[in-house]
């Protein structure tokens, strides 16, 4: 027999995590797990944890963050787009989920989609010394003024993906 709490989750009233007793101080300590897991290099051990909190709290945007950025940073562009869609669907002036998802596009050969994502992300920050992300979207801005195409893609084999420690931004 479902109980109140089953039926609430059934029908979209409780997230995941809420039906099965998690406390938000549990979810928070899984998700400093994956980030530094993230911030060592550990890129695929960070999807799962990742993946993991986003089927828990799928209202929670920072994971749909995360696993753009991370997705990005193993390559994965295609795995990483619906990931960041998700983000600016919901907050449009995101200018990190901007700057990862136009670098994503940037990879799948939309050019044009990727420029107007990075110019939109710099118009955003209007900060003296920009953040490094910010940095990250001119470069690539320039790149794309200098009419260069990088190779499209959309994931490198698995034996690369730990050596690919170059940072990670959410």
């Amino acid at each position: 027999m479902l109980t109140k709490q089953d039926h609430d989750w059934l029908q979209g009233g409780l997230s995941l995590a809420a039906a099965t007793g998690w406390t938000p101080e549990e979810v928070r300590l899984v998700t400093d797990l994956g980030y530094s897991l993230a911030e060592q290099g550990r890129h695929a051990e960070a999807i799962t944890v990742f993946e993991g909190l986003a089927a828990l709290v799928p209202a929670t945007l920072y994971f749909q963050s995360a696993l753009g950025a991370l997705k990005l940073r193993i390559r994965d562009y295609a795995g990483a787009l619906p990931h960041l869609n998700r983000v600016l669907a919901a907050t449009p002036d995101d200018a990190v989920a901007l700057v990862n998802r136009g670098e994503t596009l940037l990879h799948l050969g939309d050019i044009a989609g990727a420029r107007t994502d990075l110019q939109r992300a710099v118009a955003l920050v209007r900060e003296p010394t920009p953040p490094p992300y910010i940095q990250r979207a001119r470069a690539l801005l320039t790149f794309i003024e200098q009419g260069g195409r990088p190779p499209v893609r959309t994931a490198l084999p698995p034996r690369d993906i730990r050596q690919l420690g170059d940072g990670f931004q959410l």
